[in-house]
């Protein structure tokens, strides 16, 4: 089981080996499907769970568009979630049909000029704590 503080402390040892100058980025607090996605605005890496255990790990690097530029995270995690049709469920959305299982999400933001490390962390993170989801980067 892959838990939250599995997560931390693996991107802490990524930070010591690959950051330098400012303070890095630090992982959000749960999203549960209601209010504003954190870091949506920003690239960056993105973390799935399930039940308190890490089942994905995701990278949104896209510029995104004119309106909404930088918002790679927003944009790509759209692919798990969508407006809730649930009455029993007390949140403005839910999670997509293959992805029902997840509860949280959790996210990490970049600067744009440091964007380019995600992608890094993303498949440190991968390699290392092999999350049930993950397909491409896992250790075998």
């Amino acid at each position: 089981m892959i838990t939250d503080e599995d997560l931390i402390a693996c991107t802490e040892s990524f930070f010591e080996l690959h950051w330098r100058g400012k303070n890095p980025p630090i992982w959000s607090k749960d999203w549960s499907f209601d209010g504003e996605l954190p870091n949506h605005n920003n690239q960056g890496c993105y973390a799935l769970f399930s039940k308190a255990q890490v089942v994905y790990i995701g990278i949104g690097i896209g510029k995104g568009t004119e309106r909404y530029e930088n918002n790679g995270i927003g944009y790509r995690t759209k692919r798990y979630w969508c407006l809730n049709k649930d009455k029993d469920r007390n949140t403005r959305y839910a999670p997509t049909e293959n992805w029902k299982e997840i509860d949280v999400i959790r996210t990490i933001g970049f600067d744009p000029e440091d964007a380019y490390l995600a992608a890094a962390l993303e498949i440190f993170l991968i390699q290392r704590l092999n999350p049930l989801r993950n397909r491409q980067h896992r250790r075998i």
